[in-house]
């Protein structure tokens, strides 16, 4: 068979996954090597006038491009043709292995008799999955666009946070605040990169008016050898007249040991970096702390034990008198761990999970996981986790 110009088409293109995969480098083509010429051409057009605007703009005007990502109307148009491109060549692709198939085997709508079938659809899927990808990747470079752009506009904030699996790597540059978790991970456990050391400081990234989060956890007395037995205060854990090692108490106090042992850290990493004062038990001004309950952390089966853990960490970091006390979490992992408590409704959540800056703001809601206002939804842009503020 030829394609117009006298191009000849191997016998190869002519199969489903072949078709496919010529819709998949130009979308037509496919569908012009299944014998549907006309068809192909129209399909084509869409495709050849984008090619053909790029051309345009990289002849006559390519700082056009240079400058598109501080233009939010380009940006917004961008996010929305490659939505409109992302949906034309996923129908490209399977409308060319159909047709093919059909060409093949006009009596009926089976693409091929087994085993051929299974390596056209592994094909057909690869090439999906392709276009998913090149298409998600350019989402993805157009919302850390949009996030850059919010940030140098005032339309947005531009926080940030950042922990040990940023160590020794590049930090977000444009970071109007930051927002930086104290442990490895785990409770009773330091951040290596919080104060100074080997790797470039995250508190000094932050600034003096950055915000600190720590983990918590509730591993119970069996899994922990920091479990606070034969503690007297702030309550009693397996004493004589309060026994048992594992009771809400004991869960209590254990929770206010791993936020004294965070609080303890900042502290020393101020101190590290000369922004406290030699032997300071006290960060050098009240800060805002965030605890981070998830569920990749150990924890106790019964929730009124996780809650009376975290009612301990709340306590302590009350103590200090913190500019202010939040949870960082998902609806989800909320209530797997505490049972969808409202005991901390007076405090706000901070919620993981949204993909993009538009699901962030999405997400504001009045009533969050802890019953409280949701202050801060997390996203992903580019290679860190950016944060949007909710309007009050």
């Amino acid at each position: 068979m030829r394609l117009p110009f006298g191009v000849h088409v191997p016998s190869l293109f002519k199969t489903p996954t072949g078709a496919a995969l010529l819709s998949f480098l130009m979308p037509g083509l496919g569908q012009a090597s299944a014998g549907s010429r006309v068809r192909g051409a129209i399909i084509a057009i869409p495709a050849l006038a984008f090619l053909g605007l790029v051309a345009l703009v990289l002849v006559y005007d390519r700082g056009l491009l240079s400058g598109a990502p501080q233009d939010q109307r380009w940006v917004t148009s961008l996010l929305a043709l490659d939505a409109t491109l992302f949906v034309y060549r996923m129908w490209a692709v399977l409308d060319a292995c159909l047709l093919a198939a059909r060409r093949r085997r006009p009596d009926t709508f089976q693409i091929v008799g087994p085993p051929n079938k299974w390596l056209v659809g592994v094909g057909v899927g690869v090439l999906l999955v392709g276009i998913v990808g090149v298409h998600a990747a350019v989402a993805e470079v157009d919302l850390t666009w949009q996030h850059a752009l919010d940030c140098k506009t005032g339309a947005a904030p531009c926080w940030f946070d950042i922990s040990y699996p940023q160590c020794g790597r590049p930090f977000p540059g444009d970071a109007e605040f930051g927002i930086v978790g104290v442990n490895h991970g785990i409770d009773f456990s330091a951040n290596a990169c919080l104060g100074a050391g080997d790797a470039p400081s995250e508190l000094t990234w932050a600034g003096i008016k950055g915000q600190l989060y720590a983990n918590t956890g509730d591993p119970g007395s069996a899994l922990s050898s920091r479990w606070p037995t034969s503690q007297t205060t702030p309550r009693q854990c397996n004493t004589s007249p309060v026994p048992g090692p594992d009771t809400a108490d004991c869960a209590y106090d254990y929770g206010w040991n791993a936020a004294a042992d965070a609080y303890k850290t900042a502290a020393g990493a101020y101190v590290s970096l000369g922004l406290a004062s030699p032997g300071a038990t006290d960060t050098p001004s009240p800060k805002v702390w965030w605890l981070d309950v998830e569920i990749n952390n150990s924890w106790q089966t019964d929730v009124t034990l996780n809650v009376a853990d975290l009612e301990g960490a709340v306590a302590y970091l009350q103590s200090t008198n913190p500019a202010g006390i939040g949870f960082y979490s998902t609806q989800y992992q909320w209530h797997q761990i505490t049972g969808g408590t409202l005991v901390f409704s007076a405090y706000p959540s901070w919620v993981a999970g949204a993909g993009s800056a538009p699901q962030a703001v999405a997400d504001c809601s009045p009533m969050g996981f802890t019953g409280g206002r949701v202050a801060m939804v997390q996203y992903h842009a580019g290679d860190f986790d950016a944060d949007y503020l909710c309007p009050r």
